[in-house]
């Protein structure tokens, strides 16, 4: 009974016993393994005596994968998957690999010919049990000390079956070796004792990690002003592309009419915007410009940090209080009135603009600071910002039903008056990755019977079937009466009833589109409705509730927005021919973990020079897309380490949070931003 009982909490709280850190390897390359274990379609994969597999990749989507010898691989105590990597062909090669078809378990590593490097996977969304040391120490961090990498889509790392390996816009004669795939860290390498021994507090002064050291960290004061003169350094001898209008425009390009606004147009077969003053325009941005990054949870976390401000102190001005406590601190603020002084807040607006143009850029993206963009000095994109209530309460797609939904828009629109004629105005986005796509007529059938939506829903089957026994027949349903089925919360069956629940959703999608249109258009007529920035970042290939969503926005929008996490937008087009719009990507970005952050974002790449390699090839990906008009990065500045108010502390800034700029990620915007027009130009894709 003893035993059983010590068993029991062994299996409850697993992680009493520390368990031994080690890489473990998962593949030692043999004969046998190629011949049984590795899978390929559209490759070929063969066996080298220095223990390596050798692969030629065909140009029509090669894949290649790699199966667990003994039924799966057990990582769940594991952070990454690793392997070598040869590029053995004449041309570049941009490598993807996943974890078990994971989505964001992926990896991309790029190689021109005769490079060699390391491909690494995060295992990103290994769900921890409550009680492991990791869980029990950090709150509120998506990225945690250790290597763990939280995400909302969960991959079962425990039984992992294959690693997969494909190419991102193969090339005729790719040819890669690779050797030995092995399962790197140890998620159990402390004890819960040990962590709290050793591993606080790990954030120094200036918000930054202190457990690890990098090129260009900060330690002392004195190490912003050599920064800050690195930096105007910089600036100075790369101060913007040539052939530009004052809005960032192609010079050199066909002038067309001009407006005064920004619009759009296609032209030879291409989307373009057009600058207010005639020349082709396209939006090459950063989101969150000049807006405060590392803003970070104190409360109940003030053992994380070695030393936060004293009261009375010029930088406790960014501490914000609550009953007299610490629940917050701005780490970028405060580094910026470090670096720039008292006028730090003038000072890095107008810096914002000369940065962004020096590193090839022409917009300002969502989210970014007012007063920045009101200088005028760099075209920009305006978020509206609304009161909305959400549909039942539940959903969170707001209640177009509700009496104050377009009065509440209309206030919001009213705020951004000042930018409604300004020539600088791109236009405008109104919300962003709204949720609950393909759930909200099913929903809102179960709501109570004074929801609006719910009134609007039994209006729009009285509509459709007349008398109760005709819907009954339909649904094979047995209500005595449309009020009856007001007041009732039974979910729907069958796919009648299915289908005319989705029938609504088309209403309330189309409602909420056309009030967004109208309300812009009422004050605003010379600006583009940008959309909604919608978040199906596999579309078209996986269609899912975008199959008539993306119709539907298509009759209001001027230009169709998507946020776009992945390595390539090369695909990124309407699903339906008929749907001829231009595309703007609100949001992308890759990460890396070798500057001390604690996780890369959304996708993730090696190193910060992987990281400036993905960015050249996904502007390219972009500017050779004939339906893509622009394409903005999340975001400007870092996030803090210990993360904003829902965890994400991802590597995602082109800025650090001591507002020092990541090199290799500006030389790579520079590299494609000054050379984009000509990209887009020469492009052989066409829409017909």
């Amino acid at each position: 009974m003893i035993r059983s009982k010590l068993l029991i909490f062994i299996c409850l709280f697993g992680y009493v016993f520390k368990q031994q850190a080690q890489n473990k390897i998962l593949v030692d390359v043999s004969q046998d393994y190629v011949t049984s274990y590795v899978k390929v379609k559209n490759a070929k994969a063969r066996f080298r005596p220095d223990k390596s597999i050798v692969i030629d990749m065909e140009k029509s989507k090669p894949l290649v994968e790699l199966y667990a010898p003994e039924t799966h691989w057990d990582l769940h105590n594991n952070t990454s998957v690793a392997f070598e990597v040869e590029n053995l062909g004449e041309t570049s090669i941009m490598l993807n690999c996943h974890i078990d078809n994971h989505k964001w378990s992926e990896g991309l590593l790029i190689l021109n010919p005769g490079e060699n490097g390391v491909m690494r996977v995060l295992i990103k969304g290994n769900k921890l049990a409550e009680q492991h040391p990791l869980k029990r120490s950090y709150l509120k961090m998506n990225g945690l000390p250790g290597g763990y990498l939280d995400h909302w889509d969960p991959l079962d790392a425990a039984h992992v079956k294959k690693i997969s390996l494909s190419l991102i816009n193969p090339k005729t004669g790719a040819k890669l070796s690779i050797r030995k795939l092995i399962a790197e860290g140890d998620l159990l390498a402390k004890s819960y004792n040990e962590i709290q021994k050793t591993g606080f507090p790990f954030i120094d002064i200036y918000g930054q990690f202190t457990k690890k050291e990098w090129q260009g960290k900060i330690h002392i004061d004195l190490d912003f002003k050599i920064a800050k003169e690195k930096e105007l350094k910089d600036l100075n001898a790369s101060p913007s592309p040539k052939n530009r209008s004052k809005y960032g425009g192609w010079t050199s390009g066909p002038k067309l009419k001009a407006t005064g606004h920004f619009r759009v147009e296609k032209v030879k077969g291409k989307w373009w915007f057009v600058d207010p003053d005639g020349y082709l325009f396209w939006s090459h941005g950063i989101t969150g410009v000049a807006n405060d990054g590392a803003v970070t949870q104190v409360a109940g976390r003030k053992h994380y940090f070695s030393k936060l401000p004293k009261k009375g102190t010029a930088s406790y001005a960014f501490a914000k209080e609550k009953k007299g406590k610490v629940v917050s601190y701005n780490f970028t603020a405060s580094n910026l009135l470090r670096k720039y002084g008292k006028d730090w807040s003038a000072i890095k607006s107008e810096l914002a603009h000369k940065r962004l143009r020096s590193w090839g850029m022409n917009t300002i993206g969502n989210w970014s600071d007012t007063d920045t963009y009101m200088q005028r000095k760099t075209p920009y994109t305006v978020n509206v910002a609304y009161t909305k209530r959400k549909i039942g309460g539940i959903l969170k797609f707001p209640d177009v039903f509700d009496a104050n939904f377009k009065t509440n828009l209309q206030k919001g629109f009213l705020k951004q008056s000042k930018t409604w004629n300004d020539d600088y105005c791109i236009g405008y986005f109104v919300d962003n990755e709204l949720h609950d796509w393909g759930k909200i007529g099913k929903l809102v059938l179960t709501f109570p019977a004074n929801a609006n939506a719910k009134i609007e829903l039994i209006n729009f089957l009285r509509n459709k079937y007349s008398e109760i026994t005709s819907l009954n027949s339909a649904w094979k349903t047995g209500y005595k009466s449309w009020n009856e089925l007001l007041n009732s919360k039974q979910k729907a069956k069958g796919k009648v009833a299915f289908s005319d629940l989705l029938d609504f959703e088309k209403i309330v999608v189309d409602l909420y589109y056309k009030t967004c249109k109208e309300v812009i258009e009422e004050k605003a007529p010379n600006k583009l409705y940008l959309g909604s920035r919608l978040h199906n970042h596999y579309y078209p290939n996986n269609l899912s509730h975008q199959k008539w969503i993306v119709p539907i926005a298509a009759k209001y929008c001027d230009v169709i927005s998507f946020n776009r996490y992945r390595f390539v937008p090369n695909d990124l087009k309407p699903h339906d021919i008929t749907i001829d719009k231009p595309i703007i990507i609100g949001e992308f970005h890759f990460g890396a973990l070798d500057r001390g952050m604690l996780h890369t974002g959304l996708r993730s790449v090696q190193n910060q020079e992987q990281r400036g390699k993905a960015y050249v090839a996904y502007l390219k990906g972009a500017l050779e897309n004939p339906y893509l008009v622009g394409a903005h990065w999340f975001q400007y500045s870092e996030q803090a380490v210990t993360g904003r108010g829902d965890g994400e502390n991802y590597q995602i800034g082109f800025l650090d949070v001591c507002d020092t700029p990541y090199q290799e990620t500006i030389d790579a915007s520079r590299e494609i931003g000054c050379k984009m027009y000509r990209v887009r130009e020469q492009a052989k894709q066409n829409i017909k």
